[in-house]
């Protein structure tokens, strides 16, 4: 901005002069300003109209579905025994469930005794297994590595790896699962993998599949190494580390390099059980005792012996000693298979539990599966059982729930396969409806949009009928009138707003004179009206009332029923308005006599106006206004260019930018002119001084 330091010489305030003369140049810019905001504000409520419209047409979608008329009731004769519900579309009919054989049973299997030792000290369901595992009556069998779970997000062109560390090798592989996107694969350890199978490198952890795995995708491998091999930094301050628990004694590895650069190497060596029933054991540098080790919960704790092999420290270094740990050990665990028989098919799945979970932790693997099955611990029994979710038989050649491989749930809980054993079997609900005897695999069930819930056998007729309710077609039409009337009104309010001449938009100069308050009321004046007799929306209430007062011509239709008048949908008393109101019993006793020809009447369809019913008729005029309305003033996705209102802003837009480019000139002009007169009446000045010395 230049500094212009004027009125010096003359003594006459330029500045205000100058800003005088501005506001005077410019009144044409306010006025293109003024012109534009109309324009926003009427750009704004065509908006404002076209929200209201796509509401009106929402209602108006769900109206020429057949289910909008085609309301159904349905009652039982016997609620206690079948009751029913309908879904709207259903046809009218009556169904006798005349007799039920069976109803359908999931399948559920329990553990034919105790699974404790003793019934006085049972098993603690929240204790690790491998702690609590003399508590259980049937001896309980382990495998040792390291259980690993891994979720790999694929890129495009690098290989899939589970990054297995050196020496780190993968075992197991009969119960390692791998899942795309949750589609399973068969796991194989050579050859080349066909589509559905994946080949895993044992030493690498490389995965190599038989179909292509696009990028982006989520692969989720459980899988067990020989060991497990984890690196920790720690500091003199460090008194204890934690591993996974149960831990296999006599397995642990620690090694790193001392301050003196050389490398110890330390081991574990199994002591006993304390006092909380724990094993326990030491860590030793040879003979020398450096630490404890807890391998049920895998804590090793470090004594004074240990911070002997971290660097002395310096007074100049601000980092305390550290030491990087390369920890070897290996896990106790074990592995079990299920297989279920369900609606969506056969589902099997591999569980591998680590030795620190619990009984509770198994059970909440297995619920938690895609299995399907409810598994649970009864403590006052002490048994456990498992039931499938869904009832009815889906494996007609065996049992639904299978004990795949493993022995925990056969040998150390007692669950049994087959037939043999304590167990109850599936078994699908039998029935006769309208003297057909059938069979489903759940007690609900659906015929024909009716859906059926059988509750008891019985040999005793129970009937259901399904008819129209009328009441409810009532109050669907009921609220489409209102649904009507309400847009009517918001678009008539809009017509008819008064328009308040004198109300100008107001400009910057105008609003620093006024509060916020008095601003916010001129401004509601001024936009007052800015819809007023718009042609777009007084054409969609004329075409409204043509498309709802004309006959409809449908041949099917009864002669008495061609108009909304004719069943008692008419115009109000107010001749000023197109709002509609409803002679309610003559509406209804329209809809008991004949609600197929109400549903003509709405919803008939044709090549013609006069063919379509009054439904179909105002969803082609609303959605025809909409794309007036969106060519006028777009949508909030819309660039100016693409919308009339638009392309004036644009235009408004560069006539203003050209008239502030001239007034910025002519601001520039005005002040160098008084410039020029200051210089000239200072140079006046100085001659008079001159001349007045020789007066003097």
């Amino acid at each position: 901005m230049v500094m212009r330091v004027t009125g010096l010489a003359s003594g006459m305030n330029i500045d205000e002069i100058v800003e005088n003369m501005m506001k005077a140049q410019s009144i044409p810019l306010n006025k293109i300003k003024q012109q534009k905001t109309l324009l926003e504000w009427q750009r704004d409520s065509y908006r404002e109209m076209n929200t209201l419209l796509l509401d009106f047409r929402s209602q108006l979608t769900n109206m020429k579905l057949s289910s909008f008329y085609r309301t159904r009731s349905v009652a039982s004769t016997n609620e206690d025994i079948v009751s029913a519900t309908v879904a709207s579309g259903a046809g009218q009919s009556s169904y006798t469930i005349s007799k039920i054989s069976s109803l359908a049973v999931a399948e559920s299997r329990m553990t034919n005794s105790g699974i404790s030792k003793q019934s006085s000290n049972k098993v603690d369901t929240t204790k690790s297994l491998f702690t609590v595992q003399g508590a259980f009556a049937n001896e309980m069998s382990w495998k040792q590595g390291s259980v690993e779970s891994k979720s790999i997000v694929t890129k495009e062109g690098e290989p899939i790896t589970l990054g297995l560390a050196d020496g780190v090798q993968i075992t197991d592989l009969e119960n390692m699962t791998v899942e795309v996107n949750g589609i399973k694969y068969t796991v194989i350890d050579s050859g080349t993998p066909k589509s559905g199978e994946v080949m895993v490198n044992k030493d690498t952890g490389e995965l190599t599949f038989g179909d292509t795995i696009a990028a982006n995708s989520t692969v989720k491998v459980n899988y067990v190494t020989d060991k497990k091999v984890e690196n920790k930094t720690i500091t003199k301050d460090t008194t204890q580390i934690q591993l996974k628990g149960a831990l296999v004694a006599g397995q642990i590895k620690l090694s790193f390099k001392d301050g003196t650069d050389t490398t110890i190497e330390l081991s574990d060596e199994y002591t006993g059980i304390d006092t909380n029933g724990n094993r326990i054991g030491k860590i030793k540098d040879g003979d020398k005792v450096v630490g404890e080790i807890n391998y049920e919960t895998g804590v090793i704790t470090f004594n004074s012996e240990f911070s002997k092999y971290f660097p002395a420290e310096t007074e100049n270094s601000e980092e305390k000693p550290k030491l990087e740990l390369t920890i070897t050990s290996q896990q106790n665990y074990f592995s079990f298979g299920l297989t279920t028989h369900t609606s969506k098919g056969q589902i099997d799945e591999k569980f591998l539990i680590q030795g620190s979970e619990s009984l509770n932790s198994v059970m909440s693997k297995v619920n938690n599966s895609k299995l399907g099955v409810t598994m649970f611990y009864d403590s006052y029994s002490d048994k456990v059982t498992m039931t499938r979710k869904e009832t009815g038989v889906y494996n007609e050649n065996g049992q639904e729930i299978e004990f795949t491989d493993g022995d925990f749930l056969t040998q150390v809980l007692g669950f049994q396969n087959g037939d043999s054993g304590n167990y109850i079997k599936a078994e699908n609900a039998t029935f006769t409806v309208n003297g057909l005897e059938t069979s489903r695999q759940s007690n609900t069930f659906s015929i024909n949009g009716v859906t059926f819930t059988l509750k008891k056998t019985t040999d005793t007729p129970v009937t259901i009928n399904v008819n129209n309710d009328n009441d409810a077609l009532f109050e669907n039409i009921k609220n489409f009138v209102d649904k009507y009337n309400e847009l009517v009104e918001k678009i008539e309010k809009k017509l008819s707003e008064p328009k308040y001449k004198d109300y100008l938009p107001l400009t910057d100069d105008e609003k620093e004179e006024l509060s916020e308050t008095q601003q916010e009321k001129w401004e509601n004046m001024a936009k007052s009206g800015i819809l007023r007799n718009d042609s777009i929306l007084s054409g969609l209430i004329t075409q409204m009332r043509t498309a709802i007062y004309s006959a409809v011509n449908q041949d099917d239709l009864d002669s008495a029923m061609k108009s909304l008048s004719a069943i008692g949908i008419t115009t109000t008393a107010d001749f000023t308005t197109a709002k509609l109101e409803i002679n309610e019993s003559k509406l209804k006793a329209a809809i008991e006599k004949d609600p197929n020809s109400i549903e003509l009447l709405f919803n008939g369809t044709g090549a013609t106006d006069g063919q379509k019913g009054v439904i179909q008729r105002l969803y082609d005029k609303v959605n025809a206004t909409m794309d007036q309305l969106k060519e006028r003033a777009g949508n909030s996705y819309s660039v100016n260019n693409q919308f009339t209102i638009g392309r004036q802003l644009d235009d408004l837009d560069d006539r203003i930018e050209r008239f502030e480019d001239r007034l910025a000139d002519l601001e520039t002009r005005y002040y160098s002119q008084f410039t020029a007169m200051e210089q000239a009446i200072q140079k006046a000045n100085s001659q008079a001084a001159y001349l007045a010395q020789f007066f003097q």
